[in-house]
């Protein structure tokens, strides 16, 4: 065969698998994001990364999740010490950059017990990273505060950790 026909050849096929990958990848998207609560950011996150895009399992699309609202942690901790830094009396944000400090370092053990296939130790953490989101939360009605100053960005991290847990349930 000559370097044309191969060529020809290469590009029939290029051309014809390459749309059932892309199809193939977001029916597995779709199938675990209709597992979830919260369809529409299961969806926008999973597709909207490379590793989701392109995963060819649950467990892939699972830490691609975590890795998320790993992100999505950090970035409220980080927030929270920046907002210290104008208020270091605010027993609030004092109480809540330990709870977001624990939720990462909960996150972290997470990531290490997906790597290890222990599903359950996932959700156990994760489970334990949403309550200290929650606890966060509910620190600034505790006090009176008129206004949550994270806004809804721990509601975000809440919804993605479910979103990891449901599809980790999928894993066991």
């Amino acid at each position: 065969m000559n370097t044309i026909s191969c060529s020809k050849v290469f590009l029939v096929l290029l051309v014809t698998l390459l749309p059932n990958q892309i199809l193939a990848d977001q029916k597995l998207i779709s199938s675990a994001c209709n597992l979830t609560l919260y369809k529409q950011l299961c969806t926008q996150t999973l597709q909207n990364d490379p590793d989701g895009s392109k995963a060819t399992s649950f467990e892939v699309l699972s830490k691609v999740a975590l890795k998320h609202a790993t992100s999505t942690a950090t970035q409220i901790h980080d927030k929270v010490i920046s907002l210290l830094k104008g208020s270091s009396s605010d027993k609030a944000l004092k109480d809540c950059k330990e709870n977001y400090e624990d939720a990462l370092d909960q996150l972290g053990r997470s990531t290490t017990a997906l790597a290890s296939k222990r599903y359950n130790d996932v959700n156990t953490w994760v489970s334990a990273a949403m309550s200290d989101a929650d606890s966060c939360d509910g620190g600034f009605s505790d006090v009176g505060t008129a206004k949550n100053p994270l806004g809804s960005q721990g509601t975000t991290f809440s919804n993605l950790c479910s979103i990891v847990l449901a599809i980790t349930n999928q894993l066991k």
